[in-house]
């Protein structure tokens, strides 16, 4: 478990914390989409990675719902938010979908920044847009033309109990 200290990049604050022993975090690729996702907006985000332990925890404290979840983000401000991700649900969604968990993981944080920066996934035309740009992204980080998994249930969402 390792804390990457908040790091200037590219007019940006991001931190990478993790916290977890489950997965190896692919740092370079996670800073990587969350430039190619900024853009040139000045945003400070920071990107946790947990165990479902913790994520229920955070689940159950800041929506009040039991289980766990594959990602969660906090607005913090204006300019500024936090993405949790859970490594041990991205682990079993990616053996289900016979995808990398750096993949499904880069997905998550793909997810989590969209929505901080005001995408919406509540609706199918919403839903659309957030995950075209989501698969490109996660894409063009892993070196992918196609999506994979591209029918069906929507990547970013875990399977049933």
């Amino acid at each position: 478990m390792s804390l990457k200290k908040p790091g200037e990049f590219k007019g940006r604050d991001v931190a990478i914390a993790d916290l977890q022993d489950c997965v190896r975090i692919p740092r370079k690729r996670v800073a990587r989409l969350l430039g190619a996702i900024l853009g040139r907006k000045r945003f400070s985000v920071s990107v946790a990675f947990v165990e479902n332990r913790q994520m229920r925890r955070v689940h159950r404290v800041f929506l009040g719902r039991r289980g766990t979840t594959d990602v969660m983000a906090f607005p913090l401000g204006a300019g500024r938010g936090e993405v949790v991700v859970s490594t041990e649900v991205a682990r079993a969604e990616a053996k289900r979908r016979g995808i990398s968990v750096e993949e499904e993981l880069l997905r998550y944080v793909a997810h989590g920044l969209l929505h901080l920066l005001g995408y919406r996934d509540g609706r199918p035309a919403e839903r659309r847009r957030m995950w075209a740009r989501q698969e490109r992204h996660v894409r063009n980080v892993i070196g992918r033309r196609s999506p994979a998994g591209a029918k069906g249930r929507a990547p970013h969402s875990p399977s049933p109990k």
